[in-house]
């Protein structure tokens, strides 16, 4: 074979193999108007990739995010997206926050004396006691696992409430969330009236600043996720009573690929929840960060999450 000829055939073979990359192995642009990943161009031999003909992801929340993280490369990767920089009501995810706080400004052994505004805080989890001794540790893991109301009101109160929230909010500057504003340790709708008929205002913020929120939570404390990555626990106040914490987030006995996360719900935010997911990748580096929100059933939400991701990448 001439000289020429092998030459055009070397180019002619290059061309196709370019083709088949660019076309069937490196990530494109999801037909879901709402999702998006890296351009081919900056992917290299990077992880996760995503599959041939990869399905589409159709989820009923109102709003989505799932990450890729990697702390260790600084490497953030969005896998998925939908309207992540709307401002929305996030209900309990507002206590990621609340422990930030408590955890910045006081000691874990710190004793705190449980007031009846405390206790006569609404909500479904109503397990404290006016006058009740409890340390601070033990207020997160009621405030984390069962997400009690009357929990994170005596975390606020111990400083003082509009001191705790002015730091809730200097905080979330600082980590950039700039669409972010608390008006409670709770996460609570706030009303005009006790009838809750006429609604006033609640936390907000996007599943944007909230994957911030993670990622520095990841960074810096690592007992928020230690206590949010036990279905349950039981513990004794100083006052000696028994609190039996039963975690809000069931999916944490359904599969094991979940590590930690938070619910959240109230009537204004819908369903909402934060999962951290270990990389499904041979190596284990990094983490999978989802993030859903207004979601008619949550669990379900993660659920068909989780498995697109399970088949949708090459890890």
């Amino acid at each position: 074979m001439k000289k020429e000829n092998i030459f055009f055939t070397l180019i002619l073979l290059s061309f196709f193999f370019s083709f088949f990359l660019i076309n069937f192995y490196l990530p494109d642009v999801f037909k879901n108007s709402g999702s998006s990943f890296l351009k081919a161009s900056e992917v290299d031999l990077l992880r996760p990739l995503s599959k041939q003909k990869i399905a589409e992801l159709y989820l009923d929340s109102k709003n989505f995010l799932s990450v890729f993280l990697n702390l260790e490369e600084g490497k953030e990767i969005v896998l998925s997206e939908k309207k992540i920089n709307e401002v929305i009501p996030i209900a309990s995810l507002s206590k990621l926050m609340t422990a930030i706080v408590s955890l910045e400004n006081y000691n874990l052994d710190d004793l705190v004396k449980i007031s009846s505004s405390a206790v006569s805080t609404s909500g479904t989890v109503k397990d404290l006691r006016v006058n009740e001794t409890i340390s601070i540790k033990d207020l997160l893991y009621m405030t984390l696992i069962e997400s009690s109301n009357d929990g994170a009101e005596a975390l606020a109160e111990k400083m003082g409430r509009e001191e705790f929230i002015f730091k809730m909010n200097k905080k979330a500057e600082e980590l950039g969330m700039k669409n972010t504003r608390f008006v409670n340790p709770t996460g609570l709708d706030v009303f005009t009236d006790s009838s809750q008929k006429d609604f006033k205002e609640t936390n907000v913020s996007t599943p944007s600043d909230l994957e911030k929120l993670v990622v520095y939570i990841l960074k810096n404390y690592p007992l928020i996720p230690q206590i949010l990555s036990l279905s349950e626990k039981e513990i004794i106040s100083s006052s000696g009573f028994k609190h039996k914490l039963i975690n809000t987030n069931i999916l944490l006995k359904e599969n094991s690929a979940y590590l930690w996360g938070k619910t959240g719900y109230t009537k204004e935010a819908n369903g909402c929840i934060i999962l951290i997911l270990k990389n499904y990748s041979a190596d284990g580096g990094g983490y999978i960060i989802n993030v859903i929100t207004g979601a008619s059933d949550r669990f379900s939400e993660a659920r068909k999450l989780q498995s697109w991701l399970a088949e949708s990448f090459i890890w």
